[in-house]
């Protein structure tokens, strides 16, 4: 029988804290926010990338739809996320 706090590797509450995944190859645990649930933007803040200009994808699963802003996704031990910004600005100061 499952709880709903299991993570769905089947870990139980007490191993969840040892949740981590990876954005754009960096590791992250939940001591730098990584939740059992998580929106495209708070995985996006991970790495420094501001929500309104973030386009997140599961690397994890090739084919699936981009993660929305305010889409709430269940984590997955191990999983990798790609962020990439949807503009860039480049320039310098003279």
């Amino acid at each position: 029988m499952s709880t709903a706090t299991e993570v769905t590797t089947g870990q139980t509450p007490t191993q969840a804290q040892e949740l981590h995944i990876f954005v754009n190859r960096k590791k992250f645990d939940q001591a730098q926010g990584v939740r059992p649930q998580m929106t495209g933007g708070q995985i996006a803040s991970l790495v420094g990338v501001p929500a309104n200009n973030a386009e997140v994808q599961c690397e994890s699963e090739p084919g699936k739809p981009e993660i929305g802003i305010d889409q709430e996704v269940p984590i997955k031990e191990g999983e990798h996320f790609l962020v990439t910004r949807q503009t860039v600005e480049g320039g310098c100061d003279a």
